[in-house]
């Protein structure tokens, strides 16, 4: 494996205000009314022993909805926003760009609202991730380029035939829906917190994409003073480490392509500029890791030490306990280690934000069993 790539953030800023006391609320508000189901917080103790942690637990996003990631959190939460406003009718059309799950999820919610969707995609995403959008209703669009290509492909083509786009990242001038989707994120933490009650997470480890969920739990610390301040640090992948190139250089900065690696969620170059800020005066460090920490981590939860249950997830979905491994035992990491001050004592959570999405590539990690152990 490739050393990982990390980065110490220095004193941090003032999480700038996302959201308000009131956005929090109105979410709430909408949760107890429409969607009450909430996804698992797991206890790993197995695996926090085998690691060298206190605890760990996972936020298991492998099923919410009966869709295999967290993105309907957002998606769902900003298309209702959107129809309630009446910035939205009934048989209009949504669009976005998707490595694979924001689509899916922007597809199911506009079939659940009488909406169309059309999803553009890159040239590296998965044949099964582009099927399982056209399987909820929505015209898949593949574009020859990156993620960042077909989010310009997406905009374009919206502006010219007067669709809605549906973004989880944001440019000059589109911020609106973006800040929805992430509001809708809050959600996730929400849950967590009310199943860890008094024992709340030293650090957490979140991926990192285009940036919105992790200024999505920047913003839930910030807005709720009362908890327990963790330590926060994104994940990425190794070619595909925008926020940690940002950080590096103190602002907004785009990573070249080609971003090769089997995370396809984190596939991103270019931050999201509405989250930037947030990830930046929120979290403590950086980590990028290459490939093979997430297929150790995806074959680990799958077949954990006995005491812990089985868990089938993806390769983005895994990159959080992958990163812990790899803080945990590479020599290197020593200093960043000893920062965030990982060890025996240390309560952490790992946000598992998909499931299985690309099946070949599962069984090609995991081998025959993992699936069938969770079910």
């Amino acid at each position: 494996m490739q050393p990982t790539l990390w980065h110490l953030a220095g004193p941090r800023d003032a999480v700038p205000p996302l959201f308000s006391a009131a956005d929090l609320a109105a979410l709430r508000q909408y949760v107890e009314t429409h969607a009450r189901v909430t996804t698992p917080l797991r206890r790993a103790k197995g695996i926090a022993t085998r690691i060298g942690l206190r605890n760990l637990r996972l936020k298991d996003e492998t099923d919410r909805d009966a869709l295999p990631s967290f993105k309907v959190l957002g998606a769902g939460f900003a298309i209702a926003q959107l129809l309630a406003r009446g910035a939205l009718a009934p048989g209009a059309t949504v669009v976005c760009a998707s490595e694979g799950n924001h689509g899916r999820a922007v597809a199911r919610a506009a079939r659940r609202s009488g909406l169309k969707a059309r999803v553009y995609v890159g040239a590296r995403v998965a044949e099964e991730r582009a099927e399982a959008i056209a399987l909820e209703g929505a015209v898949v669009v593949r574009v020859a380029g990156s993620y960042d290509d077909a989010v310009r492909a997406a905009t374009r083509d919206a502006a010219t035939e007067g669709a809605t786009v549906v973004s989880d990242t944001s440019w000059d001038g589109y911020t609106e829906i973006p800040r929805l989707i992430m509001l809708g994120y809050l959600r996730l933490m929400d849950e967590a917190a009310a199943k860890w009650k008094t024992k709340a997470p030293d650090v957490v480890v979140v991926p990192g994409g285009v940036g919105g969920l992790a200024a999505s739990v920047a913003s839930w610390y910030a807005l709720n003073p009362d908890v327990p301040r963790a330590r926060l640090v994104v994940v990425e992948p190794l070619r595909a480490a925008c926020l940690q190139a940002s950080a590096r250089a103190g602002a907004w900065t785009a990573v070249p392509g080609p971003h090769e690696t089997i995370m396809g969620g984190l596939r991103c170059g270019e931050p999201s500029p509405l989250a930037w800020p947030a990830v930046q005066g929120g979290f403590d460090a950086y980590v990028a890791i290459d490939d093979g920490w997430v297929r150790e981590a995806m074959r680990l939860l799958a077949r954990p030490p006995a005491e812990d249950r089985p868990v089938a997830v993806g390769a983005s979905g895994a990159a959080g306990v992958g990163a812990l491994l790899a803080m945990m035992q590479e020599p290197a990491l020593v200093p960043l280690r000893e920062a965030l001050g990982l060890g025996r004592r240390t309560r952490a959570l790992a946000l598992l934000t998909e499931g299985v999405t690309e099946p070949s590539l599962y069984e090609a990690v995991v081998g025959g069993g993992g699936r069938a152990r969770q079910r």
